[in-house]
């Protein structure tokens, strides 16, 4: 005699099979998305690390990298956040925005050559661009606005000479040099940027590491000494 359907018993089985499987599945879930926004982020801050480098040597200009809390008007320099800027720092240019400082700048379009030149003209119109450089940071790239939750920043060292936040300046050969804040001049000191998921959560961590001689290296703080990410 065919028998159609299930039981109560089959069911059960079926069911709690499907919870095993899913308390299985889902925190590794969990864990391969915050790994991909972690490295996402990591990839970001390396490539605006390296387009620092790369347009000071092009430019023959010292060139920053610096966090900042937004990419509005609002922005402050900061050592948790993933978004980022890259300006050119004019040696002795007033007012002191224009000494590679975009704080409260950030909402200015990024600013590619050819760059103004000093003395700084007082009409808006200048170079094809539609602001004076009276109000013009020289900001020559800036990161995307995009939002990654469930990801932590912290940098080494977390802040420099007068700022509250991660900065770093290079010289026209690709070198670290000593950073300016407005009105001083700090050594430069090679700097680590580490990505890691928020509150303990499972996921990859990663570290972003530039060298005072210019090298920058995207690594993995947790890989083995042998495996080719590690951060050694």
């Amino acid at each position: 005699m065919q028998r159609n359907g299930y039981t109560m018993i089959e069911m059960m089985v079926v069911v709690a099979i499907m919870a095993v499987v899913m308390a299985v599945a889902i925190p590794s879930l969990q864990s391969a998305i915050i790994s991909s926004r972690a490295r996402a982020v990591a990839e970001s801050i390396q490539s605006g690390i390296l387009l620092a480098r790369a347009e000071a040597i092009k430019r023959n200009a010292m060139m920053r990298f610096q966090l900042v809390t937004s990419l509005d008007n609002a922005c402050a320099p900061t050592s948790t956040s993933r978004l980022w800027v890259v300006t050119q720092y004019t040696g002795t240019t007033t007012p002191a925005n224009l000494q590679g400082q975009p704080w409260a700048k950030c909402g200015i379009d990024a600013y590619l050559p050819p760059d103004q030149e000093e003395p700084c003209p007082t009409t808006p119109a200048y170079s094809g661009h539609a602001v004076a450089c009276t109000s013009d940071p020289f900001i020559a790239f800036k990161s995307t606005g995009d939002a990654f939750s469930g990801i932590d920043i912290s940098t080494s060292p977390a802040t420099t000479g007068i700022l509250n936040g991660f900065l770093i300046t290079f010289g026209p050969v690709g070198q670290l040099v000593g950073n300016y804040d407005g009105s001083s001049v700090q050594t430069a000191t090679a700097g680590t940027i580490t990505i890691n998921p928020s509150g303990g959560a499972s996921g990859r961590r990663y570290r972003v590491t530039i060298s005072i001689n210019g090298g920058v290296k995207l690594c993995n703080p947790d890989a083995p000494a042998t495996d080719a990410m590690a951060c050694g």
